[in-house]
């Protein structure tokens, strides 16, 4: 079977063409497509119980590659026929086959082959029906696979014996694959619990409102698994020192926090992903999103107000409400999943941050600017070696 496979003609990257007639709401809470909004994330998974807490088992920075060319792995989790949006005016059957930590189909006798990343999410999406090369689609009940951090993004779509049938199966489709998202991300996690307690020995850790493990999209290639530590506001802003472990050794970078700082969460199923500035993150859990941003707009709210810098006593208050916060999500949390192997490659190399984003706030006019464009297009063209 692995050799029938290695014989098959890959496709391993497609791009957007044409201009992208999805619509799916407003784009405010999500700056970085402003041209497109996005269907509500409905849909949730039980969420997994943090692991007891242990001292790193490794040494330096856990980095991963994210490109899309991984090879897949195991035997299929579920496959099927679904409509692939190849053009704006052309829509094929295709075998779709969804795996643990990507998916492939077959497309004019060639396969494409998809591995995903924390840097991925999945959604419903349609098109608006005044355009006469999409009449067709009216047919379909459509989701869209946005790879953002590559800048790519892939269409599909379901058809039923009526509407209702097409709607559930459709619903399922964006379901498994944002299981499989899920999946790759809790994967590269190393077992940690959130802390709100400074390290007695590590002086620069002794401001710390809370700190955990995040996933850090460096580049279009590599995100790396940094130990972010959240502190107070002092004076006119407030910050995130992101460490390579939870020792607190060895500080990668600062990202600060202004009262004009654009901090947000992608909107997808089941997506943990959120923003400061130009930073992408990736959480462990829906959960510890909302502790994150919950938390960082609390401190946005401090600074509008030009609140002073908290003394002690207030810092300890901080942790408490921090900790209490904590202890009701870790009672809503269902299930554990178990440590398992990453289902991403380890990379060796180390991602050069551009002086602008160590250290240095960044204003919204340069976030939008320095992010990769998110691909907001209903086409997909193949080209060789790009990921």
């Amino acid at each position: 079977q692995q050799q029938q496979q290695q014989q098959r003609p890959r496709r391993g990257a497609m791009v957007a063409e044409s201009v992208c007639r999805c619509i799916c709401g407003t784009g405010k809470r999500d700056p970085l497509d402003q041209s497109t909004t996005w269907a509500a994330a409905d849909m949730d998974l039980d969420e997994v119980d943090e692991p007891p807490f242990q001292l790193p088992k490794f040494a330096g920075r856990l980095s991963y590659s994210i490109l899309a060319d991984q090879q897949l792995r195991g035997q299929p989790m579920r496959e099927g026929q679904l409509w692939f949006l190849s053009t704006e005016d052309k829509v094929d059957e295709v075998n779709f086959s969804l795996y643990i930590n990507g998916f492939s189909f077959w497309h004019d006798e060639q396969e494409t082959a998809i591995s995903l990343s924390p840097f991925a999410l999945v959604r419903n999406c349609k098109f608006q029906s005044t355009y006469p090369s999409l009449g067709s689609l009216s047919d379909f009940k459509i989701f869209k696979v946005s790879l953002f951090a590559q800048g790519r993004c892939y269409y599909f779509g379901v058809k039923g014996k009526d509407e209702h049938q097409a709607e559930e199966e459709r619903s399922r489709w964006v379901l498994d694959i944002s299981r499989a998202m899920r999946l790759v991300t809790q994967s590269l996690f190393p077992p940690y619990s959130i802390s709100c307690d400074p390290l007695v020995s590590v002086p620069s850790t002794q401001r710390r409102l809370m700190a955990g493990y995040l996933i850090h999209c460096d580049d279009g290639y590599i995100a790396s698994v940094l130990y972010c530590e959240l502190h107070p506001h002092c004076e006119d802003k407030a910050k995130m020192v992101l460490y390579e472990n939870e020792v607190c050794q060895t500080p990668v970078m600062d990202v600060y926090i202004t009262e004009r700082s654009i901090c947000c969460e992608k909107i997808g199923i089941n997506c943990s992903c959120f923003s400061i500035e130009d930073h992408q993150f990736s959480t462990r859990s829906l959960s510890e999103r909302k502790l994150w941003l919950r938390a960082i707009s609390n401190l946005k709210v401090k600074l509008q107000n030009r609140a002073p810098t908290p003394t002690a006593e207030e810092l300890h208050s901080y942790r408490v409400s921090i900790k209490e916060h904590i202890s009701t999500m870790k009672g809503s949390l269902d299930g554990h999943m178990g440590q398992t192997d990453a289902l991403l490659q380890r990379s060796t190399s180390r991602p050069n941050f551009p002086p602008s984003l160590v250290g240095l706030p960044v204003t919204p006019q340069d976030a939008l600017g320095n992010r990769p464009p998110v691909a907001a297009t209903a086409a997909a063209a193949a080209v060789a070696g790009a990921s």
